[in-house]
């Protein structure tokens, strides 16, 4: 049986991972803090904002990728294999229910907030929420390109890769599965600004891993995910309004666009639920190999 770098590398610890996840912030904060010094014009411009954000997954993989080579990780095992086109367009399929859930967090999350710190809701759900396209400003035709990069391929790939690749893994040989499902979900919302959105779409992802026991199937998902949220902002987007919700008011006036994606998720949590909850495999796909292995070679004694 291989030695599992999970339970033997202390690159792969979920502390450290995190820790570097942290290092990687704040490098990518004073980089951009010393450019915008020396370069005042270009604190607000479109390309500044697309190319931090492009930075932060490029310094993340490349602090990550030497403690990963160090622990001997088999890239192989931790993706696993390619799944055919017709059980991925069935997965696939969850994109659109993901997405009337996570309309439904949103109002479940920010419309009570609003009513109690509207001050809050304003600056961090409605103007703060990250621009995705833009229709004005400097380079901004190449601000979106470098954006629509970075959202619909870059950060579904190193996400997954990351929160249910490495921390998944790794917190399911501390903790076990549940709680390892549930403490990386937790995770993942909190680096999102639809917090609990983040965290169901976190679960729905980390079950349809361990099922199929592809990473491919998270990552054609989540990248499908942030595609379509892409299409819908550039689909709704006005010249004169980036943001869809300009005021608390006009936020509270559309709960009924939050009510009708909650009545439609519903039957589409429970169809879930008996489909797939009750009738998986709980064995993560790196571990699960290992498993497998040693019960080949006992049969081969």
């Amino acid at each position: 049986m291989q030695d599992n770098p999970f339970e033997t590398s202390r690159d792969l610890r979920g502390r450290s991972l995190l820790m570097v996840g942290i290092l990687t912030a704040v490098v990518t904060g004073f980089t951009f803090f010393i450019f915008f010094l020396y370069n005042r014009d270009a604190r607000d411009s479109p390309l500044s904002e697309a190319l931090s954000n492009l930075f932060f997954y490029g310094f993340f993989f490349l602090f990550q990728f030497r403690g990963l080579s160090r622990a001997g990780l088999s890239y192989r095992r931790l993706f696993g294999t390619f799944p055919t086109w017709r059980t991925l367009g069935c997965y696939a399929l969850w994109v659109v229910p993901l997405v009337s859930i996570a309309i439904a967090a949103t109002y479940i999350l920010y419309l009570p907030l609003s009513y109690v710190f509207p001050g809050f809701v304003k600056s961090w759900y409605l103007e703060d929420s990250t621009m995705m396209i833009w229709k004005e400003g400097d380079n901004y035709v190449l601000a979106n390109a470098i954006n629509y990069l970075t959202i619909v391929l870059v950060a579904p790939v190193m996400e997954e890769f990351f929160v249910r690749g490495i921390l998944l893994t790794r917190w399911t040989v501390k903790w076990g599965v549940p709680r390892a499902i549930l403490v990386s979900s937790i995770v993942f919302g909190l680096l999102h600004t639809n917090i609990i959105g983040g965290f169901c779409f976190a679960c729905v992802m980390a079950i349809f891993y361990i099922r199929t026991k592809s990473l491919f199937v998270p990552i054609s998902l989540h990248i499908l995910n942030n595609l379509s949220a892409w299409i819908m902002v550039y689909l709704t987007m006005d010249l004169d309004t980036p943001a869809s919700y300009q005021t608390i008011a006009e936020f509270q006036e559309s709960w009924w666009i939050g009510l009708i994606a909650l009545v439609i998720s519903i039957p589409c949590v429970i169809l879930f639920w008996r489909r797939y909850v009750s009738k998986t495999d709980w064995r993560v796909p790196y571990l699960s190999e290992s498993i497998d292995s040693e019960n080949n070679a006992n049969l081969s004694d």
